[in-house]
């Protein structure tokens, strides 16, 4: 064993005329403060006389305290210096992973013969200083926007509550309750986790939700305030049914769990995000790829996408009519996004910087030509956790002492579930997140896997005499073929999404369209609300439903096609009956309670 010189703190040796000791050090410095010496072998040689020159400048040497305290070297030093800075992860792996510590010394070895080349690597990828990341004030800007989003979700759907949910609205939460509770009895309670089991009005729920929301983004009560607006939000997703089934809710739903450790814990909580931004987009493009779509095996899918998403922008009409090769290449971008610049979420800061731009100009190009509501703004959000405080050139906040403990092993947990929910997309084998999938703090992600092709439109239609009919129009989704397409974001217009996706089957799968239809034959207000009233609350006798085929409106000198009609924006053709004309006073067409996810 040998001897420390006769300093009493912990003292790591160097090799001081090595430029990647020097910009390492720089780094462990910065980690361990006063808590350890550093010193260049070059003036303190002769304090160890049992080491040779050779020795000292062949590797780092670290000092215990005391006269007689032990010495280490090479990648032991480098852990043992690691775990005086707050990193005891990899001193604990040196220690007692088996063959990690012959791992890290050979790899340590190799890194020390090629110091000036390993430099040269270093520098453009981390900067031409190496410092610890700080994420104080990223992590205050990430979880501030988590927040605002959570407001701009809570208030949306609470304007559309009485039409979706209300007791006079599409699909009631009373009775979806009623229904889960006699099919599920005590299970009921796990399957649909909403504290409107304790008959709370839903608007209470709202109210609270929108209110922790609010506080959050005040940057008050933390951890309080995200776990609030977390559980009144889950709340209101679990009794939403069609209306709050989609990937964006349960994005958020993650985001704010995440932003309660991120309130404890700023690094645990920057990590668990960046497991969910690698998450989302990678498996955004994986499904693109599983699915054996031929439009997106033969980079055409963006010929079709600006048209048939649910509810494009008038930008979109542009896009739709770039030259082909554009979109092409676009498509190819789009898999070079999702599928390779992911991994750069784990590569060195510089390259993780490139990423997240990359990837935030990727949603802004979606988020100004669909109307996806809060979701893109969400996904730019966490994609800021990909940063840190020294690429926004932010000043750290003050230290402050974190009660962290708890909330890292925590983000260990999501981390290994988040984990395990990537991998079951490929593999079949149990996945422990299906164990807490009702409360959805870790969810499966995959958008666009198979591309529309063609857009069909459905269009809600009213009769008082059954010859004369006349359309509903909604606020947000194509109609009118004269009117611009609206800008909703970040609102969501939810009946207007729905009518979307119930345009890609048949009634007899979308059974909530009966219960859209039974409101309009008796002219429910709350319904009427959101939707053009062509008979001025009045009750029509008749409703029916056709689809039509819809498409952009060609550059002007483009001839109709036959059975076409063109407008400024749309055309459409093809008319089809999608659902039979209904009578007023033909009873409530009911169907069994939609299966809980």
């Amino acid at each position: 064993m040998l001897s420390s010189g006769p300093s009493m703190a912990p003292r790591l040796v160097y090799d001081g005329d090595c430029g990647f000791c020097r910009y390492t050090v720089d780094y462990a410095r910065a980690l361990t403060g006063n808590r350890v010496e550093y010193v260049p072998y070059q003036a303190v040689a002769h304090e160890y006389p049992s080491l040779s020159t050779e020795d000292l400048a062949r590797s780092i040497w670290f000092f215990e305290a005391g006269p007689n305290g032990p010495a280490a070297s090479g990648a032991d030093a480098a852990f043992r210096t690691l775990a005086l800075g707050g990193r005891p992860g990899w001193r604990g792996a040196y220690r007692h992973v088996p063959g990690f510590a012959r791992l890290a010394e050979w790899g340590y070895g190799w890194v020390s013969r090629h110091r000036e080349g390993w430099l040269r690597v270093a520098r453009p990828l981390f900067g031409q200083e190496l410092t610890p990341a700080r994420f104080e004030r990223t992590a205050d800007i990430v979880y501030r926007g988590i927040a605002a989003c959570a407001v701009m979700a809570f208030v949306s759907l609470w304007l559309q509550a009485e039409a979706l949910i209300g007791d006079r609205g599409v699909l009631p939460a009373g009775e979806f309750l009623e229904a889960v509770e006699a099919t599920f009895e005590l299970g009921s309670y796990w399957y649909v986790p909403t504290v409107l089991w304790l008959g709370l009005p839903f608007h209470w729920v709202f109210a609270f939700g929108t209110l922790c929301a609010v506080v959050a983004l005040a940057g008050k009560l933390r951890t309080c305030a995200a776990l609030g607006a977390y559980a009144s939000y889950l709340s209101i997703v679990g009794v939403g049914q069609v209306f709050t089934s989609f990937q964006w809710d349960a994005f958020l739903l993650e985001c704010l769990f995440a932003a309660a450790i991120l309130a404890r814990s700023p690094v645990a909580g920057i990590w668990v995000l960046r497991l969910l931004a690698f998450r989302f987009l990678f498996l955004s493009g994986a499904v693109k790829l599983l699915s054996g779509d031929p439009v997106w095996a033969d980079l055409t899918a963006l010929t079709y996408h600006f048209e048939t998403q649910p509810l494009p922008t008038a930008l979109a009409w542009f896009a739709h009519h770039l030259p082909a090769p554009v979109l092409t290449v676009a498509v190819g971008a789009t898999f070079a996004v999702e599928l390779v610049l992911p991994f750069l979420i784990f590569a060195p800061r510089r390259l993780r910087a490139v990423a997240a731009w990359a990837f935030i100009a990727f949603e802004v190009l979606i988020l100004v030509t669909g109307n996806y509501n809060f979701f893109n703004l969400l996904t730019i959000v966490v994609c800021i956790a990909l940063l840190d405080d020294r690429l926004l050139r932010l000043r750290p906040m003050p230290p402050q002492r974190l009660r962290r403990l708890g909330a890292r092993w925590l983000a260990a947990v999501l981390i290994v579930l988040g984990l395990s929910q990537t991998a079951a997309a490929f593999a079949a084998f149990p996945n422990p997140a299906g164990w807490v999938r009702p409360l959805r703090i870790v969810n499966g992600y995959g958008l666009f896997a198979v591309m529309t092709t063609e857009r069909r439109e459905l269009v809600i239609e009213g009769s008082m005499d059954g010859r004369q009919w006349l359309e509903y129009e909604f606020p947000y989704k194509p109609g009118n073929l004269d009117r611009v397409p609206g800008w909703a974001a970040p609102h969501q217009p939810r009946l207007d999404w729905q009518m979307w996706f119930a345009a890609l089957s048949r009634p007899e799968y979308d059974p909530w369209i009966y219960d859209l239809v039974f409101r309009l034959l008796h002219a429910e207000p709350a319904v009427l609300k959101w939707i053009d009233d062509p008979f001025a609350g009045e009750p029509p006798r008749y409703v029916r439903i056709i689809s039509y085929r819809y498409a952009f409106s060609p550059p002007d000198g483009v001839s109709p096609e036959p059975g076409e009609t063109r407008g400024e924006w749309w055309t459409r053709s093809d008319p089809r009956l999608w659902l039979e004309p209904l009578v007023r006073r033909v009873p409530r067409v009911t169907h069994d309670p939609l299966e809980v996810p």
